[in-house]
């Protein structure tokens, strides 16, 4: 609970001053994490399956707040998925800075301002996590995701389990059960 207040005090400290110096009004604040809440500290996920060193959603997505007051209207609510990798696209075009070379993030400018999305093309999202320690000694553990469709590895060994997140968004039920368990080489 003291991280959560301290943190709170500072994000307020540093509006304050945005506020005093005349900035807040053409500043974008951008507030995120790289993973869900860890479970075994009483963090809770909602209705998502696992946590904080998860490959299933409960360890993978998190809410993102943004405030920029008038390019990003109060209230707005969007189920658009991003990545902590769009922040740079999304930052560079917000500065008006060309970025030097291509880049795997996607601006989300046009989500934040209320508009559509920036591609309806599916992206093909990629998660890995290696473990350290004797129990796994740098082996990884993967998901991928591309629409509603998210297969998982959730810890380095295990078998492969796929899941419809859009009939499945709390991944019970794995719908390749039965199927011959695909293996990554080794």
């Amino acid at each position: 609970m003291a991280l959560i207040e301290d943190l709170d005090e500072g994000v307020g400290t540093v509006v304050q001053a945005l506020r005093e110096t005349g900035a807040y009004e053409n500043t974008m604040i951008v507030f995120t994490s790289d993973n869900g809440g860890a479970r075994y500290r009483g963090a809770s996920n909602g209705p998502l399956r696992g946590g904080k060193q998860d490959m299933y959603e409960g360890g993978l997505r998190v809410r993102t707040a943004v405030t920029w007051p008038g390019p990003v209207a109060p209230g707005t609510r969007t189920e658009q998925i991003g990545l902590t990798m769009d922040l740079y696209p999304t930052l560079a075009e917000v500065a008006g800075a060309r970025l030097p070379r291509r880049v795997d993030g996607r601006s989300l400018l046009p989500v934040l301002r209320g508009e559509t999305a920036p591609s309806d093309e599916p992206r093909t999202l990629f998660w890995v996590r290696r473990e350290g320690g004797p129990a796994y000694m740098g082996q990884a553990a993967y998901a991928v995701r591309r629409g509603p469709w998210k297969l998982l590895q959730n810890r380095p060994g295990e078998p492969f389990r796929l899941y419809h997140l859009g009939n499945d968004p709390r991944e019970q039920t794995d719908v390749a059960a039965g199927r011959v368990p695909w293996q990554p080489p080794r």
